[in-house]
């Protein structure tokens, strides 16, 4: 499994060419989430709009606004404000009264004493758009991470934080069960994740970076302690520099990325994983293809668990790699234009067959790539449970003080008009992950996917 990328939050950035098990993990029992519903229940894009008539507020004059309130981050709330405002695709905003909301939020504002105070009611007021990749956020934020970690990568699998991969020569190893990070208790991190989602998906996914950005550090040599479930003393580890190489976009900077890729011993399967959707990575996609297939590659797995997303344009490049057919991932529908995620072949396309892998880190532009491959009928998904469900376009930008605020510009659904946000990506092939597992060092999706292609 690829390492995981410790981004903030899932990403799907335009261009012009911009954290469970099979029922899904458990939560804390205060506020249970139901699964998501497989593929065949999913709703339509058509029916995801609210009926009745809704406030265009696009066509109303609101340039005569009241002033808000005295407060140190009023400027911020108006910024964010205007900009979903100006630039959300759904000018009625799901029939969300716009114009109160800025000033309830505004008066709240008014009594908030710091940033994080300051920031969490003005993401209180972007959440009544109940949408993902809206978020204001600093540098300051809990799930940032540090240019160093320990490099362990946990997930959330059967109501536990889990070790899934580490080091050779870390002292914890895959399967270790934690019950305190950096001196935090877990279920600190999950009353926080607890606040801020509403799914089962999400809740994983939160959890997993929250703890991996406690796991991170400012410089390598710096330590970081873990408890391990059973013990009464803290193991610490030491922090080292992520090796990978980085490139950055817009307001992302220094993102590192991973391509990785091997053949399965003993068989003609080849596996391809990458980290994060950036154009300058595509020769070396198309590089790794290439050697898998000069190894006698007959059958990919392409592995996408962890990959929160990122330049959507470039989903269409690596399709034009594994399609032999001309055809659409998609559509994205802006407020003033649709824009056709339309594949032309390749020359010497691969024409295997495909697994794709999704867990709870798998989003954006890797589920709009997921879902529409599989419409298409070109791959077969895999995973323990759906997809982050978080597959809106969006842009970053920084606004006056420093913070970076993302927001939605446009709405995806798939070829067949199957919506992915707020559901996820069920897979077709449901494969169960248990702590067991891990501590055996299997990795049950991977396997199953190899196990079917084999087959094939």
């Amino acid at each position: 499994m690829i390492a995981r990328l410790g981004l903030a939050a899932s990403l799907m950035l335009v261009a012009c060419d911009g954290a469970p098990p099979v029922d899904a993990p458990a939560k804390p029992a205060a506020k249970p989430h139901p699964s998501p519903p497989p593929a065949a229940d999913a709703k339509s894009a058509t029916d995801a709009k609210p009926s009745g008539t809704c406030t265009d507020w696009s066509k109303q004059d609101l340039s005569d606004r009241a002033p808000l309130p005295e407060s140190r981050y009023r400027r911020t709330l108006e910024q964010a404000w205007t900009l979903v405002l100006e630039k959300h695709y759904d000018p009625t905003f799901g029939c969300v009264d716009w114009p109160d909301a800025r000033v309830r939020y505004g008066a709240k504002l008014a009594k908030t004493r710091d940033q994080t105070e300051a920031f969490a009611v003005i993401n209180e007021m972007l959440d009544e758009l109940g949408q993902s990749h809206v978020k204001l956020f600093s540098g300051g934020s809990d799930e940032a991470m540090g240019p160093a970690s320990v490099g362990l990568d946990v997930r959330w699998i059967q109501g536990k934080l889990v070790v899934v991969d580490a080091p050779a020569d870390s002292a914890v190893k895959p399967g270790a069960v934690l019950d305190k990070v950096a001196g935090t208790p877990v279920s600190e991190l999950t009353d926080r994740a607890e606040q801020r989602t509403e799914r089962a998906a999400e809740f994983a996914s939160v959890t997993a970076r929250l703890a991996a950005a406690k796991l991170s550090c400012a410089a390598p040599g710096e330590a970081r302690t873990v408890t391990l479930q059973g013990d009464a003393e803290p193991t610490s580890l030491s922090c080292v520099a992520d090796a990978s190489e980085t490139m950055s976009l817009g307001n992302l900077t220094d993102v590192p990325v991973r391509v990785e890729h091997r053949m399965v011993e003993g068989t003609t399967v080849g596996v391809l994983g990458f980290n994060v959707w950036m154009l300058p990575m595509l020769p070396k996609l198309q590089a790794a293809l290439a050697d898998l297939r000069a190894q006698g590659m007959t059958a990919l797995v392409l592995d996408l668990r962890g990959n929160p997303g990122g330049v959507g344009p470039m989903s269409v490049s690596l399709a034009r790699s594994l399609l032999t057919e001309p055809g659409s991932l998609g559509k994205l529908e802006m407020r003033e234009f649709t824009q056709e995620f339309n594949v032309t072949p390749s020359p010497d396309p691969f024409s295997g067959p495909v697994a794709l892998l999704v867990d709870e880190g798998t989003a954006s532009t890797s589920e709009i790539f997921a879902a529409g491959m599989r419409d298409l009928g070109r791959v077969s998904i895999y995973g323990s449970g759906p997809s982050a469900g978080a597959a809106l376009p969006s842009l970053i930008e920084q606004l006056d003080g420093g913070a970076l605020f993302q927001y939605v510009v446009g709405d995806y659904h798939s070829p067949q008009g199957v919506l992915v946000e707020g559901l996820g990506v069920a897979p077709d092939h449901i494969v169960p992950e248990t702590v067991a597992d891990f501590a055996a060092g299997k990795d049950p999706v991977l396997e199953a996917a190899v196990a079917d292609l084999k087959g094939s």
